[in-house]
């Protein structure tokens, strides 16, 4: 946990001891095994301690990237209240960057959708789920499995394979997935705009696509 410390040359203005078994309790990590070796840790235990590094030199904003995608859901559920707790706590920014939307619907205030390393949907975590605006969102919303049998689902056809990252489509980076592609879509890259406060699409169809992409 102190590693940070050392490499940043913070270590030679504070007790590290002391910091190092500060952060251990906000991740709620017990300050007698501190001195275990890697292997003797559960996975939950891991993750605190990966916690606890990214914290120790006091950061506003932390990157977690797939954070929990190796745990149990159990576990997952406990690292995810950590992170909204510490948030509070300590008043930090977090960039969460995950697969699972049942985990970013959790944890995010507001949510960006990537596709081929673009940027397709911003919105707030609520507004993007209840209303998606651009076809790759509405796809991703709709392969999330339904729990109760009585609401009827409707999927969303996505096309084809997923292009090289090193040789991306020219117009739209979705339109050679896009079921409502155009011939507009195949040649010109669409603006990212806003369609609505705080709301961010890069979509040649958005207004004609609001009705048909609504869960």
């Amino acid at each position: 946990i102190a590693e940070p410390l050392i490499a940043s040359g913070l270590a030679k203005t504070m007790d590290v001891e002391a910091r190092v078994q500060e952060v251990a309790a906000l991740c709620k990590l017990s300050v007698e095994h501190l001195s275990r070796y890697p292997h003797a840790f559960s996975g939950g235990q891991r993750q605190r301690i990966g916690i606890a590094r990214a914290l120790v030199a006091s950061p506003k904003f932390v990157v977690a990237d797939e954070s929990v995608s190796a745990l149990d859901v159990s576990i997952q559920a406990e690292i995810l209240n950590l992170l909204k707790d510490l948030q509070d706590q300590l008043d930090l920014a977090i960039l969460f960057i995950a697969h699972d939307l049942s985990v970013v619907a959790y944890i995010a205030d507001r949510v960006a959708v990537l596709y081929l390393g673009q940027i397709v949907e911003l919105a707030s975590t609520k507004e993007l789920f209840s209303a998606p605006r651009h076809p790759y969102t509405a796809a991703l919303l709709a392969a999330i499995p339904e729990t109760d049998p009585d609401i009827e689902t409707r999927p969303v056809t996505l096309e084809g394979e997923i292009p090289s990252h090193g040789n991306v489509p020219a117009g739209c980076r979705f339109h050679t997935r896009c079921v409502y592609a155009v011939d507009r879509c195949r040649s010109e890259e669409p603006e990212y705009r806003e369609i609505s406060p705080d709301h961010w699409v890069r979509c040649h169809l958005t207004e004609e696509l609001s009705d048909e992409l609504r869960r």
